[in-house]
């Protein structure tokens, strides 16, 4: 029995893990060679190993279950309970925790004593109860049921989840008058004398299966307040009385904590992240481009008006290199501009190719731009510097014969 729901158990683990493996998506897209994060799509980032980590701790009551209980109330059935625990919030609807665990147990003795081998009537060490204290270490497994059925938010103020695990458990310490008298007397099913297993005061080590419930509420950005109902299925034996007809005996722990969530790398706040889509970068340098295209295809029908200027059998070819405001430096899709003039000259290494303003300003940024332009003309395509040539307005430019305009955007 315990091996089937052990392998049930890690049969819904696996499930889960890829499902939300599954569930992933790419965070960005090209548009013209510019990185922008999809704005159609809901993306959950990736996180490092290193990310959404949590310590816990609760306090609480345990409650048992097991031989003859319905002879003591509910409520005289609990003891004082205590946990620490850490993990890890491996997906929006999957994490993972250690906890190690402490409880102060409740029993009730059974009513197998009756008259003993000395013919003293011991019925009055019926139902009574007894204490001893348990020691556990589990891992859990838990599902966040909210962002699963109703989809992920970030910074949820509230979230429901299932807790499944496995662990082990110690229990010692068992402390009652009954003990003592009830090892030398006739208290087993088939009579048998000085049952020694029965209300020993001895170490049980166990294996647990867990299963329960947990509400939690943000209440700041690293601290969640958590509430938990779980409950422990263990051998009959866990009151030290294996003697009983009852199957299984164990605890449902009620606990109220708190967590602490440790910020993710880089010190950001822990969780998952929507990469909300910015195109304002990408529409500014779209519109830097077009401004600038308006611009030379006017200044063009400009130059084919002057014609004394320009040598009429010369072929003219012109291409826009776009800046970022007040930057130097040449993005990709301005970099295959550059390629696109270089693989133009190589048609015709007779050519000039002139890195050139449509508004003639002629000042250190604009230089610097041209200078950055001109480097990766001459160090990567290797055009000859006499081939080059830097004006600060194409109005100046005088040319013999083919030429090529790298118009710089003002």
């Amino acid at each position: 029995m315990a091996k089937k729901i052990v392998i049930s158990m890690v049969a819904v683990l696996v499930s889960i893990a890829a499902y939300a493996q599954n569930s992933s998506d790419s965070i960005v897209t090209l548009f013209d060679d510019l990185r922008v994060p999809l704005v159609e799509k809901k993306y959950v980032a990736n996180t490092n190993f290193q990310d959404n980590w949590f310590i816990s701790l609760y306090g609480g009551v345990v409650s048992n279950f097991g031989s003859d209980d319905s002879h003591s109330g509910f409520f005289r059935l609990m003891g004082p309970a205590a946990v620490i625990a850490a993990g890890k919030e491996m997906t929006p609807v999957s994490t993972v925790r250690f906890q190690l665990s402490y409880g102060r147990n409740t029993g009730v003795t059974d009513d197998q004593f009756g008259v003993g081998k000395d013919g003293l009537d011991y019925s009055w060490m019926e139902h009574n109860r007894f204490k001893w204290n348990s020691y556990g270490l589990s891992i859990d497994y838990m599902l966040n049921f909210t962002n699963l059925i109703m989809g992920f938010r970030e910074n949820r103020k509230f979230y429901l989840q299932g807790i499944i695990g496995i662990g082990g458990s110690v229990s010692r310490n068992y402390t009652t008058e009954q003990f003592a008298v009830a090892q030398s007397i006739d208290n087993s099913h088939g009579a048998q004398l000085a049952n020694k297993d029965k209300y020993q005061n001895r170490q049980h080590s166990l294996i647990h299966l867990r299963g329960g419930v947990a509400g939690t509420f943000m209440i700041a950005r690293n601290w969640n307040l958590n509430v938990e109902a779980v409950c422990h299925v263990l051998d009959n034996s866990f009151d030290s009385n294996p003697t009983t007809k009852n199957t299984w005996d164990g605890h449902i722990d009620y606990l109220v904590g708190v967590s602490y969530r440790f910020n993710n790398r880089g010190g950001q706040a822990p969780g998952f992240y929507y990469p909300r889509h910015d195109m304002t970068e990408y529409v500014r340098q779209m519109n830097d481009i077009n401004d600038t295209r308006d611009k030379t295809r006017r200044r063009r029908q400009e130059l084919e008006e002057m014609t004394d200027t320009i040598d009429v059998d010369a072929q003219v070819m012109y291409t826009l290199i776009a800046f970022d405001e007040n930057d130097t430096a040449i993005d990709r899709l301005q970099q295959t501009n550059i390629y696109t003039t270089a693989y133009a000259w190589a048609k015709n290494p007779r050519s000039y190719i002139y890195i050139t303003n449509s508004t003639a300003v002629d000042d250190k940024l604009f230089r610097k731009r041209a200078e950055a332009i001109r480097d990766i003309l001459l160090e990567r395509y290797e055009i000859p510097a006499s081939r080059i040539r830097v004006i600060a307005s194409e109005k100046d430019i005088q040319p013999v014969g083919d030429y090529i305009e790298l118009i710089v955007n003002d």
